[in-house]
């Protein structure tokens, strides 16, 4: 294992040494042109006209990446995190240099749901996102959040710091653990407050019958107090708390239900928090048949664009609103929307994961005018999810998950990953637009 972990760094090395010097030779640009307003604006217009590309991946340490969840670019450390649950812990990449640095460990990794003790009540990591003050917050399984240091100057840096509790008595008596893992995050700067969703508890009461979704407050501010729940009756789980500080609320995203026949008990929608009432104020419900045709109940990401354009994950398709009324801008029917969708205000776009409309349809990052809310491309990115990016360098990554069978049989492996000869591992895409140059 020693052998194979060194020979992966080796390899990361040596590939991601041109996209460090290309990084590097952007930067040493920008900061000529900040000195230069014409060619600053050059540059910016070069960015927003430039289609996007794939410029490389990154391989990562460790066991292969067979089960990931959520990703996160934070610009105060630029570092790139993503829920990496086949190496049980958070893994961090220099977003600058696209280059693996360390990894955060000591969380429950692929585990099952469901079973009523610690170690069956959910895998994770989850959701992750990081506080201006370097402290990396990540849902976990058995009901936990993790708090970890990531600040590279702390003498605790990668160590978890503070366990966090989101169970209820309605789902964990202390003795059966049934509330399932915590799941995707929020943070409120404002308050201080980090919302997160505790998707799919089971009831002790109900003989292990499901219960509602809720999601839970907790104080960012030391000793990190649970400050109260908030549950979701008829929900179908909970997806993406994202908190708007214009109009100082938490959106959250809230699959619905579907009852006998394929009828809709409960539509997706999305709840607006108030996080000092700790209240649902107003919901924006979808119907999803005059959307997009389908029945569908299911949600996940969401993400704020300029002008308060909130994009959402919804009825299979990204599904572009107006964040203070709930009017709907345009549905995206070019591409789907995957779990995890992102805003990039480096560019001024808003990126999705998902098939395309091609015929067979392929696993593609969608690029999506956050502005004009219209969709621009379609970039292959087969077994690509989750994206994020980083502002300064417009660097946008995606988590390339493969299966058990690519890695027992890695001649097999049809991912973005295989195309730089990183077979039967997993890896992480990077993308941007090419500069004048063509790279």
């Amino acid at each position: 294992m020693k052998q194979r972990m060194v020979r992966l760094l080796l390899l990361s090395l040596v590939f991601v040494l041109p996209l460090t010097i290309s990084a590097r030779q952007d930067r040493d640009n920008q900061n000529t042109d900040h000195h230069n307003g014409d060619q600053q604006g050059e540059h910016h217009e070069h960015n927003l006209k430039t289609p996007v590309g794939l410029i490389g991946v990154i391989p990562v340490p460790g066991n292969p990446i067979t089960s990931a969840d959520i990703s996160w670019v934070d610009p105060g450390t630029e570092r790139y995190y993503f829920a990496d649950r086949s190496n049980f812990g958070v893994d961090i990449i220099d977003a600058e240099n696209d280059v693996f640095v360390g990894r955060v460990t000591g969380m429950a990794g692929p585990l099952p749901s469901g079973g009523g003790t610690s170690t069956t009540n959910g895998p994770g990591p989850n959701g992750v996102l990081v506080t201006p003050n370097r402290k990396l917050w990540a849902g976990d399984g058995n009901s936990t959040v993790q708090v970890a240091d990531v600040d590279p100057n702390s003498a605790k840096y990668l160590q978890i710091i503070q366990s966090i509790s989101t169970a209820m008595p309605a789902c964990d008596d202390g003795g059966a653990h049934y509330c399932g893992r915590a799941d995707e995050l929020g943070y409120d700067p404002k308050h201080h407050i980090i919302l997160v969703a505790n998707n799919a508890p089971l009831s002790i009461a109900a003989g292990h019958a499901p219960t509602d979704p809720y999601a839970t407050f907790i104080s960012a501010i030391a000793p990190y107090t649970v400050l109260g729940h908030i549950s979701f009756p008829g929900a179908g789980g909970l997806e993406q708390p994202l908190w708007d500080p214009e109009i100082h609320r938490f959106f959250l995203t809230v699959p619905g239900k579907l009852g006998a026949g394929g009828a809709v008990l409960t539509p997706v929608s999305v709840a607006v928090i108030n996080p000092s009432t700790m209240l649902v104020e107003k919901t924006y419900a979808f119907n999803c048949q005059s959307l997009t045709g389908t029945t569908s109940v299911s949600t996940a990401g969401i993400a704020l664009g300029a002008f308060q354009h909130l994009l959402v994950f919804a009825c299979g398709k990204p599904i572009i609103l107006n964040a203070l009324t709930g009017h709907i801008i345009n549905v995206i029917t070019q591409v789907g929307g995957g779990d995890e969708v992102w805003y990039n205000s480096g560019d001024g776009r808003f990126y999705v994961t998902g098939a395309n409309t091609s015929t067979p349809p392929v696993q593609s990052l969608g690029v999506i005018d956050a502005e004009t809310s219209t969709w621009l491309q379609n970039v292959p990115d087969v077994r690509g999810k989750n994206p994020a990016a980083f502002a300064e360098t417009n660097h946008i990554f995606t988590i390339v998950q493969i299966n058990a069978a690519i890695v027992a049989m890695p001649a097999t492996d049809d991912s973005t990953c295989s195309k730089f000869g990183f077979k039967g591992m997993g890896c992480i895409a990077v993308f941007t637009h090419p500069d004048e140059d063509g790279h």
